[in-house]
Protein backbone atom coordinates (compact mmCIF):
# COMPACT_ATOMS: atom_id res chain seq x y z
CA UNK A 1 0.00 0.00 0.00
CA UNK A 2 1.52 3.79 -0.92
CA UNK A 3 1.95 6.14 2.25
CA UNK A 4 -0.30 9.68 1.60
CA UNK A 5 0.64 11.76 -1.04
CA UNK A 6 2.21 14.18 1.32
CA UNK A 7 3.88 11.37 3.40
CA UNK A 8 5.33 10.52 -0.19
CA UNK A 9 7.06 14.06 -0.77
CA UNK A 10 8.03 14.41 2.53
CA UNK A 11 9.82 10.85 3.16
CA UNK A 12 11.58 11.96 -0.72
CA UNK A 13 12.24 15.91 0.21
CA UNK A 14 11.12 16.42 -2.53
CA UNK A 15 10.13 20.16 -1.63
CA UNK A 16 13.59 20.84 -0.05
CA UNK A 17 15.43 18.96 -2.97
CA UNK A 18 13.38 21.20 -5.48
CA UNK A 19 13.11 24.43 -3.50
CA UNK A 20 15.65 26.29 -5.39
CA UNK A 21 12.89 25.65 -8.50
CA UNK A 22 9.63 27.64 -6.32
CA UNK A 23 7.86 24.25 -6.37
CA UNK A 24 3.99 23.74 -5.72
CA UNK A 25 2.44 20.95 -5.10
CA UNK A 26 -0.65 20.43 -7.51
CA UNK A 27 -2.87 17.76 -9.02
CA UNK A 28 -5.48 15.45 -7.88
CA UNK A 29 -4.15 14.17 -4.74
CA UNK A 30 -4.36 17.59 -2.49
CA UNK A 31 -7.56 18.16 -4.15
CA UNK A 32 -8.80 14.52 -2.41
CA UNK A 33 -10.36 13.68 -6.01
CA UNK A 34 -7.06 11.33 -6.71
CA UNK A 35 -8.20 7.67 -8.44
CA UNK A 36 -6.07 4.60 -8.51
CA UNK A 37 -3.83 5.66 -11.41
CA UNK A 38 -3.48 9.38 -10.11
CA UNK A 39 0.13 10.54 -9.98
CA UNK A 40 2.00 13.60 -7.86
CA UNK A 41 2.30 16.59 -9.61
CA UNK A 42 4.88 19.10 -8.76
CA UNK A 43 5.24 22.26 -10.65
CA UNK A 44 8.55 24.11 -10.65
CA UNK A 45 9.98 27.40 -12.78
CA UNK A 46 13.49 28.11 -13.42
CA UNK A 47 15.23 31.21 -14.96
CA UNK A 48 17.59 29.62 -17.30
CA UNK A 49 15.95 27.22 -19.73
CA UNK A 50 17.86 23.81 -19.44
CA UNK A 51 19.00 24.32 -15.56
CA UNK A 52 16.30 21.71 -14.58
CA UNK A 53 16.89 19.11 -16.54
CA UNK A 54 20.59 19.09 -15.53
CA UNK A 55 19.46 19.27 -12.32
CA UNK A 56 17.02 16.90 -12.59
CA UNK A 57 19.65 14.30 -14.31
CA UNK A 58 21.93 14.83 -11.14
CA UNK A 59 19.22 14.86 -8.20
CA UNK A 60 16.89 11.93 -9.12
CA UNK A 61 19.53 10.05 -11.06
CA UNK A 62 18.39 6.60 -8.93
CA UNK A 63 14.90 6.88 -8.71
CA UNK A 64 12.65 3.96 -11.15
CA UNK A 65 11.53 4.72 -14.61
CA UNK A 66 13.42 8.40 -14.67
CA UNK A 67 12.28 10.28 -18.05
CA UNK A 68 13.32 13.25 -18.37
CA UNK A 69 11.33 15.38 -21.81
CA UNK A 70 11.60 18.88 -23.44
CA UNK A 71 8.81 20.32 -24.83
CA UNK A 72 7.09 23.53 -25.58
CA UNK A 73 4.04 24.08 -23.73
CA UNK A 74 1.74 27.26 -24.06
CA UNK A 75 4.55 28.50 -26.13
CA UNK A 76 7.20 28.21 -23.40
CA UNK A 77 9.98 25.78 -23.20
CA UNK A 78 8.88 23.56 -20.43
CA UNK A 79 10.73 20.52 -18.94
CA UNK A 80 8.74 17.43 -17.41
CA UNK A 81 10.51 14.73 -15.45
CA UNK A 82 8.62 11.75 -14.55
CA UNK A 83 9.54 9.01 -12.39
CA UNK A 84 8.67 6.29 -9.50
CA UNK A 85 9.09 5.92 -5.97
CA UNK A 86 7.53 5.26 -2.53
CA UNK A 87 4.47 3.36 -4.83
CA UNK A 88 3.60 6.81 -6.74
CA UNK A 89 4.41 8.00 -9.94
CA UNK A 90 5.84 11.67 -10.01
CA UNK A 91 4.81 13.97 -12.65
CA UNK A 92 7.52 17.52 -12.12
CA UNK A 93 6.95 20.02 -15.05
CA UNK A 94 8.87 23.30 -15.08
CA UNK A 95 8.93 26.01 -17.19
CA UNK A 96 10.76 29.73 -17.30
CA UNK A 97 8.72 32.46 -15.27
CA UNK A 98 6.72 32.35 -12.20
CA UNK A 99 5.38 28.80 -10.80
CA UNK A 100 2.17 30.49 -10.01
CA UNK A 101 1.13 31.56 -13.48
CA UNK A 102 1.87 28.22 -15.07
CA UNK A 103 -1.64 27.27 -16.11
CA UNK A 104 -1.42 24.12 -14.34
CA UNK A 105 -0.99 25.66 -10.84
CA UNK A 106 -3.99 28.27 -11.97
CA UNK A 107 -6.26 25.03 -12.97
CA UNK A 108 -5.52 23.68 -9.02
CA UNK A 109 -6.15 26.85 -7.54
CA UNK A 110 -9.48 27.32 -9.21
CA UNK A 111 -10.09 23.59 -9.00
CA UNK A 112 -9.71 24.19 -4.95
CA UNK A 113 -11.84 27.37 -4.78
CA UNK A 114 -14.50 25.25 -6.75
CA UNK A 115 -14.47 22.37 -4.01
CA UNK A 116 -14.01 24.91 -1.41
CA UNK A 117 -17.56 26.24 -2.42
CA UNK A 118 -18.93 22.88 -3.35
CA UNK A 119 -17.41 20.09 -1.45
CA UNK A 120 -19.91 17.78 -2.75
CA UNK A 121 -18.81 18.63 -6.40
CA UNK A 122 -15.65 15.83 -5.36
CA UNK A 123 -17.49 12.49 -5.38
CA UNK A 124 -18.92 13.61 -9.25
CA UNK A 125 -15.40 14.49 -10.58
CA UNK A 126 -13.97 11.44 -9.02
CA UNK A 127 -16.77 9.22 -11.57
CA UNK A 128 -15.99 10.95 -14.18
CA UNK A 129 -12.23 10.79 -13.87
CA UNK A 130 -12.72 6.80 -13.08
CA UNK A 131 -14.96 7.00 -16.68
CA UNK A 132 -11.48 8.04 -18.03
CA UNK A 133 -12.13 11.83 -18.01
CA UNK A 134 -8.91 14.15 -17.30
CA UNK A 135 -9.14 16.23 -14.08
CA UNK A 136 -9.96 19.74 -16.04
CA UNK A 137 -12.55 18.60 -18.68
CA UNK A 138 -13.76 16.70 -15.65
CA UNK A 139 -14.78 19.96 -13.99
CA UNK A 140 -15.98 21.53 -17.49
CA UNK A 141 -18.39 18.84 -18.02
CA UNK A 142 -19.82 19.27 -14.20
CA UNK A 143 -20.21 23.04 -14.87
CA UNK A 144 -20.86 23.22 -18.74
CA UNK A 145 -18.63 25.03 -19.59
CA UNK A 146 -18.24 25.58 -23.42
CA UNK A 147 -15.11 25.31 -25.58
CA UNK A 148 -11.25 24.36 -24.77
CA UNK A 149 -11.81 22.40 -20.99
CA UNK A 150 -8.39 23.88 -20.16
CA UNK A 151 -9.09 27.20 -21.14
CA UNK A 152 -12.29 27.56 -19.89
CA UNK A 153 -11.31 27.08 -16.54
CA UNK A 154 -9.06 29.87 -16.72
CA UNK A 155 -11.52 32.23 -17.78
CA UNK A 156 -13.12 31.20 -14.11
CA UNK A 157 -10.07 32.18 -12.02
CA UNK A 158 -10.42 35.76 -11.80
CA UNK A 159 -14.65 35.57 -10.65
CA UNK A 160 -15.40 36.33 -6.83
CA UNK A 161 -16.50 33.30 -5.02
CA UNK A 162 -20.04 34.84 -4.84
CA UNK A 163 -20.34 34.66 -9.02
CA UNK A 164 -18.48 30.84 -8.79
CA UNK A 165 -21.49 30.28 -5.85
CA UNK A 166 -23.87 31.22 -8.47
CA UNK A 167 -22.75 29.66 -11.21
CA UNK A 168 -22.27 26.23 -9.01
CA UNK A 169 -26.20 27.01 -8.07
CA UNK A 170 -27.06 27.15 -11.53
CA UNK A 171 -25.41 24.64 -13.09
CA UNK A 172 -25.31 21.66 -10.57
CA UNK A 173 -28.08 20.09 -8.45
CA UNK A 174 -28.00 20.25 -5.18
CA UNK A 175 -26.73 16.72 -3.09
CA UNK A 176 -29.16 15.56 -1.53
Amino acid sequence: MKPPHDAAIENLELLETLRDFSPVVIGTPPLGIAIDNSDIDIACSEKVTGRFSAFARQAFHGFESLSIRSMICQNSPSTLVSFQACGWDFELFCQTGNTERQWGVRHFRIEQRLLALRPDLRSSVVTLKEQGLKTEPAFATLLRLSGDPYEALLALEKETDQALETLLSERLPEQR
